[in-house]
């Protein structure tokens, strides 16, 4: 060996912090990695035959796999907190990213501090950093990262790098640690060379027509010029004043989002007007640039379906790079690796584009992967799992008793299958998932768009089995099942306290904050 390797590796060892265990530790460390926005399919361990994604396939092949595991929100911030909690939406009271936490909650960090464990986060996104929600309820931990600006969240590569810095002043163990990735949330800008890895053509060539069956909902447009736009339609904007008595100002947010028609009346008779001046409103709307600038002149669909497969390679690459880390140190065979995702994302389905309003199978199924090689033996598990399972599956593998108020089960050892309960952004919809069976319950009445909007009351019922990619909804032909899982949703909500959550929301969100979360399409 020549001289100079010799000094590099000398060099190497004498800056690698010394992460032996202390005397008698045995417990392992644990880290969560949840990924925003990623749907399981788009995984090739989860059975996607397009989108790469070696080193999570990896993992999976080496560790536990849960074939179908459900977030129980479709939104950040309330499927986060229930990830950390293991408490149901309708039982932590968070039903929307902007609200506040208004109980005190048990969770993941506070029970690793008190058993001695260090404590940190490392996050992309603002709103799920210190200053938003879950500060309020991950008390206890030693670092909380986050970036400065919400729209500006980091790359998985940075948050990787923070976190990595961190663990090597902490690597002696036992630690806890949470690392969110927010590449494969909107909007789909995957860095060089996952921008072109699924698509090379020409996402703006004229011949190109598939955008046009696209319809965005009125969050992805830069709204200020609706006043004007509407003016040219102000014999209509009147006449609707008039008939339901609102300002001008209402009138011009139902035409944008027309949610609470019923509370005017005759919401069959508004609603083909209302839509009709929708339609010409968002014609002529620029799209949001930070949001959906990128997607200006776009005329293929493919485009945008390959970038966000683009940002799922790329956010797999950075998984690995998190592994490599770990081994490096040479902890990673006394830590237990967690990946999954706090909801997924529609791409066309049901009529919904790059966003993920509602409880159907592609803003809920997500991955689960469980990697600890020595703790956990590699096995895929087939039957319906929480993601409010996940708090009390870490505990246990790390020898801690789960605190009383957590919902879910060890994973590893308690071998019910629970139905499944997944409550929508304010409580409008909620869904029981028992073996094959589906129910979707709407609440209250809403509009999402033209394809995708439903009357209080309306039932779905899906036979997964059948109809995976629920086309049909058989609750008529299915009047049985339907009650019957009527029936186990009325008494689960029976059995969860609410703290009002559904008919009286928490106090109005600060000016500033909204403008935040409105910016991310976050809230409508």
């Amino acid at each position: 060996m020549s001289r100079r390797p010799l000094v590099a590796l000398l060099l190497v060892a004498a800056c690698r912090p010394s992460c032996t265990p202390r005397a008698g530790e045995t417990r392992p460390n644990v880290v969560l990695v949840t990924v925003d926005t990623l749907r399981a399919d788009h995984l090739g361990c989860y059975g996607s035959r397009t989108v790469r994604t070696p080193e999570l396939d990896g993992l999976a092949s080496e560790g536990a796999r849960f074939e179908r595991c459900y977030a129980q929100s479709h939104l950040t911030v309330p499927s986060h907190l229930t990830i950390f909690t293991s408490l149901p939406p309708a039982e932590h009271g968070v039903l929307d990213n902007g609200w506040k936490l208004r109980r005190r909650v048990e969770a993941l960090p506070a029970v690793f501090a008190r058993a001695g464990y260090r404590t940190a986060a490392f996050v992309s996104a603002k709103h799920v950093g210190p200053e938003g929600t879950l500060g309020a309820a991950l008390g206890h931990l030693d670092v909380y990262e986050a970036p400065h600006r919400i729209d500006i969240p980091f790359r998985a590569e940075e948050t990787n790098r923070r976190f990595l810095r961190w663990v090597r002043g902490a690597c002696r163990g036992p630690f806890f640690a949470w690392v969110h990735y927010w590449d494969p949330h909107m909007p789909y800008t995957p860095p060089r060379p996952f921008d072109r890895a699924y698509y090379r053509d020409d996402p703006y060539d004229p011949r190109q027509t598939s955008m046009r069956g696209v319809t965005l909902n009125w969050f992805f447009y830069a709204v200020t010029g609706a006043r004007r736009r509407l003016a040219e339609r102000a014999t209509e904007m009147r006449a609707l004043k008039h008939q339901l008595g609102v300002t001008t100002r209402n009138v011009r947010a139902l035409v944008l989002d027309p949610v609470d028609l019923e509370r005017y009346g005759d919401g069959e008779e508004l609603g083909p007007r209302l839509r009709r001046l929708r339609r010409f409103l968002l014609q002529g709307l620029p799209l949001k640039p930070n949001l959906a600038g990128w997607l200006t002149g776009v005329r293929d669909v493919r485009f945008p379906l390959a970038q966000y497969a683009g940002e799922v390679s790329y956010v797999d690459r950075e998984v690995g790079r998190l592994r490599d880390g770990l081994r490096d140190l040479g902890v990673a065979d006394r830590t237990v690796l967690v990946v999954t995702a706090d909801h997924g994302e529609s791409l066309g389905e049901h009529g919904i584009f790059f966003d993920h309003f509602g409880l159907h199978e592609p803003n809920l199924r997500v991955p689960l992967i469980v990697w600890a090689p020595g703790r956990v033996a590699p096995r895929t598990y087939p039957n319906p799992v929480r993601s409010l399972d996940i708090a009390p599956t870490v505990l246990r593998l790390a020898g801690l008793e789960p605190p009383r108020t957590m919902e879910g089960r060890d994973l590893f050892t308690d071998g019910t299958t629970p139905p499944i309960v997944s409550e929508a952004a304010r409580g409008v919809q909620i869904m029981m998932l028992s073996d094959r069976w589906k129910l979707i319950q709407s609440r209250q009445s809403f509009f999402y768009n033209e394809a995708f909007e439903r009357r209080t009351g309306t039932a779905e019922l899906y036979d997964l089995a059948a109809d995976p990619e629920e086309a049909e909804n058989v609750a008529a032909s299915h009047p049985e099942v339907t009650a019957n899982l009527g029936s186990g949703l009325d008494a689960w909500m029976a059995n969860h306290r609410t703290d009002g959550a559904v008919a009286e929301p928490p106090a109005s969100i600060p000016p500033e904050r909204l403008q935040q979360l409105r910016a991310l399409g976050y809230v409508e």
